[in-house]
Parts: structure tokens; C-alpha cells; sequence
């Protein structure tokens, strides 16, 4: 009988042992389990370098659509993260004003009884908000037609650039339901994957006053779109990429860095002197030089350029024999280095050029991806997202020479 007992044990515990094994097994990813991800972006560092406000991306199977919300966590993990918008439309771009006290955001909010007097019953659009970080309601600083697709802070925070798009349709009269569904086109390029037919809209800037919410047209053009605005550290200027060639849509790719003062006034400078796309500009700490991306030759692989701000001379290489393709440059702000993002055998990492030395260095390694990185230079402290083969991504905050990582979310 005993020796009956000692079996059955034996067994059971066998059997145990085994579901456990069955258990922790890992399975692959199904479809279904694509609605319960959620998806984290664009991490914004406040001026103190205390919070990162960031975006949360969820999958509401019942409306059959995304929402994203806004959330913060404290760089010294000493809080949990909390969810800072509620609103049932999605809120994302969030960015601080340059005080600290506030956070500006994208949303499709419907208006307000008081602000839809006479207003027609379409669609709200995409609108710059405001909320403070005391608390209260957030409140509408843009009212633009077509609404805004991004933005940027002036640096004394008084103002924005908000990018709006423009054009010969919207000053039409009547019923939208009158009009004909006929398009004649002009340009080689007349449709895109994932956008559809081209209309004749075009992206450009709109310069909005915070206290007044006065907003002024600064650029225009029915043959190209402007895009990146990037406030000159004193804020007198703005400089941006457009394809000024009026070939845009025939699928030249020119585009150049321009600047333009910020009023609006006066004429444009060319800053980039490349035949081929110029992009990404970032103004130098002390505002004399210009960083940008820039191919030479059709096809190449874009490299670090610096150029006067005031135009005029040829553009020098920041690193030479750059093999990477650097995106979402960063100027240090001693200005003596410039950080971007990159793909490195088969994996996303930071990396960093010392300008002096025109030497390059990694900063971030592991079998991963790392993008999205915000920079608090004062506190010597950057975050970013990464992800890796089995993980999605997650919030890191680490030193700028990529020591000292932790981890600020667990989500998924």
C-alpha cells in the first residue's frame, strides 16, 4: 500500500511538473493579440528634466478605432506613470512650454457651444490645446480650417508654428455635396499609397500668438509643401525644408532648408546647396550655423552637413566617411557635438559626432531598437523608446553617454 502511495505521488508530481513546463512555454504572437498591445510614443522631456510626458496608444475593439492619450511618469522613477488626458478623443504631440508650467497637444476636441456659434456641423479638425499643469480644463489656442498636423514652440514661449494645410478649394463656396467628384491633374504624381488622391492643398506655416490666438500665414505656395519649422534660438527666424523647384509632383526630389524670418517678412534663404533632398535642419546653440541632412548625388546616402545661417556658402561635412543614415539630429547644447538616430546591422541605436574631431561614436548597443530620444543636456540625462526581438517598446532614461539605464514603463 505504501509502495502504492510512493507511485502516485511520483506521478503527480510528474504531472504537475509538466503542466508547469506546458505553462510557462512562451507561444507565438496571433492576430487577436494585436488588440490588447499597447503602443507607446514620442517621449517629451520637461524643461527641468523632472517628468517625460509621452503618448499611450490603445485598441477600442468596440468603437473599431485607436485612441491615444497622453501620459507622464518622473525621470527619477520615484511615481508610477499616470494617464495626464482623459478626453474621449485622442490626444497626442505633446509638448512642454519652455516655463515648464504648461503641456501643448494635438486634439480633435468638438467645440464648445460658445466657439460653434454659426459654425457648420463637419468634422472637428486636429487643433493645438493647452493645459496647465495645475490643473483646469485644456484650452483651444488654434482655430485653423483644416486643422494642424504639427508644432513647435517659440523659444521664449510666447508664440507657436503650427503647420496647417491650404488652397485654391478652400476659399470655394457652397455645399461640398455640390461639387463635382471629376479631378484633372496636372503633375505625374496624382496618388499615394495610404494617402489616396492628392488634393490641392498644400502644408505650410502659420505663426499663432499664445495670448491672442491670432494666427499669420508666413509662407505659401500652391506647387510645394513646407514642412520641420525650427525656431532660431533667439526667435526671430525659422528655418524649414521645401521643394522650391515647382516640380515637386513630378517627382523631383530637390528639397532644400530654407529660413525665413518669422514674421514673415522680407525674402527666403537658401541654406542648403544640394541638387538632390536636403532635410532635417537644426540650428546651432548660438544660432550661426545650420545642421541638416543632405544627399549630393541621386541615391546616395545622406550625410551631415553644416552651413552659415545667413546662407550664402557652401556647406561643409560634419563627419567625414559617414556610412549611416543619420535621422533625428540633435544639436548638444555646447554645440560642439550632434547626436542622430540610425540603422546599424539590422538593429537601431544612437550615435553621436564630436564636430572638432568629426569623429562618430555609438552611444546606445544590445540587440535592440532604440528611436524617439529627447535630450535634457543641463541634467546630463536623455530618454528614449526601445525594443527588442520579444519585447515592444518600453520608456528608458539613461545618461547621455548611454550609462546608467532604467527603466521608467512596463507595458504589454
Amino acid at each position: 500500500m505504501n509502495a502504492f502511495r510512493k507511485l502516485t505521488s511520483i506521478l503527480a508530481l510528474i504531472i504537475c511538473a509538466v503542466g508547469v513546463a506546458f505553462a510557462q512555454t512562451p507561444r507565438g504572437v496571433t492576430p487577436e493579440d494585436y488588440f490588447a498591445f499597447e503602443f507607446i510614443g514620442d517621449p517629451n522631456l520637461s524643461p527641468d528634466g523632472k517628468l517625460v510626458a509621452y503618448v499611450v496608444t490603445k485598441i477600442d475593439r468596440a468603437q473599431n478605432r485607436r485612441n491615444s492619450s497622453i501620459w507622464m511618469v518622473p525621470t527619477d522613477g520615484s511615481h508610477a506613470p499616470w494617464q495626464f488626458t482623459t478626453s474621449p478623443q485622442s490626444s497626442n504631440s505633446p509638448r512642454w512650454s519652455p516655463d515648464g508650467k504648461s503641456l501643448a497637444f494635438l486634439s480633435s476636441r468638438p467645440e464648445t457651444a460658445a466657439t460653434n456659434a454659426g459654425a457648420s456641423s463637419a468634422e472637428p479638425r486636429t487643433q493645438v490645446y493647452l493645459l496647465s499643469m495645475n490643473g483646469g480644463e485644456a484650452r483651444r489656442l488654434t482655430s485653423l480650417k483644416n486643422g494642424v498636423t504639427q508644432f513647435r514652440w517659440s523659444p521664449d514661449g510666447t508664440r507657436l508654428v503650427a503647420i496647417s494645410r491650404i488652397g485654391p478649394s478652400d476659399a470655394r463656396t457652397g455645399d461640398a455635396r455640390d461639387r463635382s467628384d471629376v479631378r484633372h491633374y496636372k503633375n505625374t504624381s496624382y496618388k499615394f499609397n495610404d494617402s489616396g488622391w492628392f488634393d490641392d492643398r498644400r502644408t505650410h506655416f502659420w505663426v499663432v500668438e499664445l495670448k491672442s490666438g491670432e494666427a499669420k500665414q508666413i509662407t505659401k505656395g500652391d506647387d510645394w509643401n513646407d514642412s520641420d519649422p525650427q525656431w532660431s534660438p533667439d526667435g526671430k527666424r525659422i528655418a524649414f525644408v521645401s521643394n522650391r523647384t515647382g516640380k515637386e509632383y513630378d517627382e523631383n526630389r530637390n528639397s532644400d532648408v530654407w529660413v525665413i524670418n518669422a514674421d514673415g517678412s522680407g525674402e527666403l534663404t537658401k541654406i542648403s546647396d544640394h541638387e538632390e533632398s536636403d532635410n532635417q535642419p537644426r540650428w546651432s546653440p548660438d544660432g550661426k550655423t545650420i545642421a541638416f541632412a543632405g544627399e549630393v548625388h541621386e541615391r546616395d546616402h545622406p550625410k551631415i552637413w553644416l552651413a552659415p545661417a545667413t546662407g550664402g556658402t557652401a556647406s561643409t561635412l560634419a563627419a567625414n566617411g559617414l556610412d549611416l543614415i543619420p535621422g533625428q539630429l540633435e544639436y548638444s547644447d555646447d554645440g560642439k557635438s550632434i547626436y542622430f538616430e540610425t540603422g546599424v546591422k539590422g538593429e537601431l541605436h544612437l550615435f553621436r559626432v564630436d564636430l572638432p574631431s568629426q569623429a562618430v561614436t555609438q552611444v546606445t548597443s544590445g540587440a535592440r531598437g532604440v528611436r524617439n530620444a529627447d535630450f535634457d543636456f543641463k541634467n546630463r540625462k536623455m530618454v528614449y523608446l526601445a525594443n527588442d526581438f520579444k519585447h515592444l517598446d518600453n520608456l528608458y532614461v539613461a545618461d547621455l553617454d548611454g550609462k546608467n539605464e532604467r527603466k521608467l514603463t512596463n507595458l504589454n
